[in-house]
């Protein structure tokens, strides 16, 4: 017996190394995506965590707003769970799920009722017809309104590349291929998103926070 338990002691290690293993393997998005299909709902809640935050992030960012954003994020994991059959591979997820928060983004603009009450308060409101001093306009709530509120007034198929572009950083072909769209249709989406934004900016007496931030090009070839 004391054989046979030393015998069983040498391998322990090994033992609980396996069983280690095997947890890790459980946890893998591969294996979570493959066991969500199954109708596993602790694993698909599992998935959801592995995406959830830097989802939510990438939201906000483009909505500006936590509990639009939060709404979002919980719509991208519904429709997560009514086409986990059509994603082929786990390697594809965090594409599809970039790719779903990006439309889910913009759909949302195209519901948005509010955004044209909003922009006729603004046109209303003093706030939106008096320039604010450069040297204030870091510092100004009223100077960052306005940008939104240009940003607003842009067509959603031009407002998209641009955040895409200027908040997330994208590559053309980044954003082409989440949009579906050519990498010449993305630059030239963007050069007319930056020129629209630098006359409702003006329209708005805030051009010069535009030439700063977004460095509006003269041409074309400039958009970059």
């Amino acid at each position: 017996m004391e054989a046979v338990a030393g015998v069983l002691g040498s391998r322990q290690p090994a033992l609980e190394s396996l069983a280690g293993a095997v947890t890790e393997r459980r946890d893998t998005v591969s294996c979570l995506l493959e066991s969500s299909r199954a109708g596993d709902g602790d694993a698909f809640a599992a998935l959801i965590r592995r995406f959830q935050t830097s989802t939510y992030h990438f939201i906000l960012r483009m909505v500006r707003r936590s509990a639009v954003a939060e709404d979002l994020t919980q719509d991208v994991f519904v429709r997560l769970w009514r086409h986990l059959g059509e994603i082929e591979s786990a390697e594809l997820l965090p594409a599809w799920v970039r790719r779903v928060a990006t439309n889910t983004v913009i759909d949302h603009w195209r519901k948005d009722e509010a955004r044209e009450r909003r922009m006729q308060f603004l046109r209303e409101n003093p706030v939106a017809r008096y320039a604010v001093k450069p040297s204030s306009r870091m510092e100004s709530r009223e100077t960052l309104d306005l940008v939104q509120a240009a940003l607003d007034e842009l067509p959603v198929k031009l407002r998209s590349v641009l955040l895409l572009r200027t908040r997330e950083n994208l590559s053309y072909e980044e954003i082409g291929e989440m949009l579906g769209l050519s990498v010449h249709a993305v630059r030239s989406r963007l050069f007319r998103a930056r020129q629209e934004l630098a006359v409702a900016l003006s329209r708005k007496k805030a051009a010069d926070y535009l030439a700063e931030m977004y460095k509006i090009p003269t041409s074309e070839e400039e958009a970059d």
